[in-house]
């Protein structure tokens, strides 16, 4: 399913344009006021009117909001009034009128899109234990309750997707925290994110305990042999699809189809060392960077400075004194030098002469390139293969019927479809005198138009016909 067949079609159109922070911080605001978890409305049709629009009114009066170039006089009450018109035009509110009094509500899908938005802006990195230790916990339940607890061995295969996911996404992090921090121009300031974000954050925060016998992540051996287990045994798998098939209303197939997908989440915790090694070479490296240009920046750039600031002050005195300024901190290059000289160019290296080795199939290839010709063989049906079966099968002047005509082998069966075709094609004569071939067979067939039985064979079930070998001919 797309993700514009669950939401409203202009349902971003608020979150663009100039204001689209204190858009945000108005939904922030709205959801904690009246459609948080924690906020129950007065009436069963949601909040009134003007208990929306007035404490739209308080947002615009806290915060500045831009209206543009134009300076414009319009009332505050006006402008929030404007602005729940837009949010219900939207799709993120419903307003509805009931008798004379008009009530606002958010539907429940826009509802769970906020809250998932919300928790991606305000989440902090991930504890990988936690994490592992709730999975452990729920697969132990599953495997005392199969059917019971179907809905929490979906709910575990998503939280390790979301680890892995973590993981790989804490090491891209690291990378662009570290080009963002290059571009601190106080050393200061760059030292103290350094430690507040990187050590603090990413480093200390759980990353250092992930290779330690204590920490939960070593629990994931046991994890995918619970998984394992559970999904091998029949019946404890056949339960899991029934509570797969009553939680979420999937078809038999579909259930199957959505355990398989979740067994394989389960199984990517077998990667977790190839991301475990990754993030160490990222945060060496993000380690070595920091602490090389902290160096550059403790020396070369105050060594600098002192330069400058020496150079500064002689150039004063000598103003003061009357003396000019001659020559240049760095003296120009001579015009001519050995450094100006043209190499010489390298001889071309001459490519070696390799002779041609003929190749020689192995035993296993001879016999598949024999058996692959006597394939073929067996499936022709020219011309000239069509007269030899023939003249295998009919001595000059005989006629056999379609019931008649052995069939020992596939070569057998290929010749007796073929002449089945050659009969019903020689029903027309336009197509017998456009080729010439049907000509020159040396023997006749045609259908059996007379007999309404069909021809019954070991293996076909054909309309009947006869092929009937002509006498002296001579190709």
């Amino acid at each position: 399913m797309n993700l514009f067949d669950r939401l409203p079609p202009g349902i971003f159109n608020p979150l663009t344009g100039r204001n689209n922070r204190r858009t945000w911080e108005l939904f922030v605001r709205l959801s904690e006021r009246f459609f948080g978890p924690d906020s129950v409305p007065p009436f069963p049709d949601g909040y009134l009117l003007d208990q929306v629009t007035k404490e739209v009114e308080r947002f615009l009066l806290d915060h500045d909001w831009d209206d543009g170039e134009e300076i414009t006089d319009t009332p505050i009450a006006a402008k929030a009034a404007e602005l729940v018109t837009r949010l219900s035009d939207t799709g993120w509110l419903i307003k509805e009128k009931i008798g004379m009094r008009t009530f606002i509500s958010m539907r429940p899908t826009v509802m769970r899109f906020f809250e998932t938005l919300q928790q991606f802006a305000t989440e902090d990195p991930q504890h990988i234990g936690g994490s592992i230790q709730l999975v452990y916990s729920q697969l132990q339940s599953v495997q005392k309750d199969p059917q019971g607890q179907a809905a929490g061995f979906a709910t575990a295969a998503q939280v390790c997707a979301r680890m892995i996911n973590s993981l790989n996404a804490t090491t891209i992090r690291a990378r662009d925290l570290m080009k963002d921090l290059i571009k601190e121009n106080t050393t200061p300031g760059f030292i103290k994110r350094f430690f507040a974000e990187h050590i603090g954050e990413l480093y200390v925060r759980d990353f250092k305990q992930l290779r330690t016998e204590n920490h939960p992540l070593s629990l994931r051996f046991e994890i995918i042999h619970l998984v394992t287990e559970v999904t091998s045994n029949e019946i404890q798998r056949a339960k899991i699809l029934t509570g797969y098939v009553e939680t979420s209303g999937l078809s038999p197939v579909e259930a199957e189809l959505a355990l398989d997908r979740d067994v394989d989440r389960f199984r990517r915790l077998l990667d977790v060392e190839t991301f475990l090694e990754r993030m160490d070479r990222v945060m060496e490296a993000a380690t070595q960077r920091a602490l090389a240009f902290i160096n550059y920046r403790l020396k070369a750039s105050d060594r600098l400075e002192y330069a400058i600031e020496d150079t500064l002050n002689t150039m004063t005195r000598m103003e003061k004194a009357g003396l000019e300024i001659e020559g240049r901190l760095l003296p120009a290059p001579p015009i001519v030098s050995e450094a100006r000289l043209q190499l010489p160019r390298p001889a071309p290296i001459k490519p070696k002469r390799l002779t041609m080795l003929k190749r020689e199939l192995t035993l296993q290839q001879k016999a598949m390139h024999e058996l692959r010709r006597a394939m073929i063989a067996s499936r022709d049906m020219s011309p000239a293969a069509a007269k030899r079966f023939i003249e295998s099968i009919l001595e000059p002047g005989q006629t056999l019927n379609a019931t008649e005509i052995p069939i020992k082998e596939v070569r057998d069966a290929v010749s007796y479809l073929g002449l089945m075709r050659i009969a019903a094609q020689a029903e027309r004569t336009s197509h017998r005198n456009r080729n010439p071939l049907m000509q020159r067979l040396g023997f006749n067939a045609k259908l059996n138009t007379n007999d309404k039985e069909k021809a019954e064979t070991d293996l076909f079930i054909t309309p009947n016909f006869s092929i009937s070998r002509k006498e002296n001919y001579a190709p």
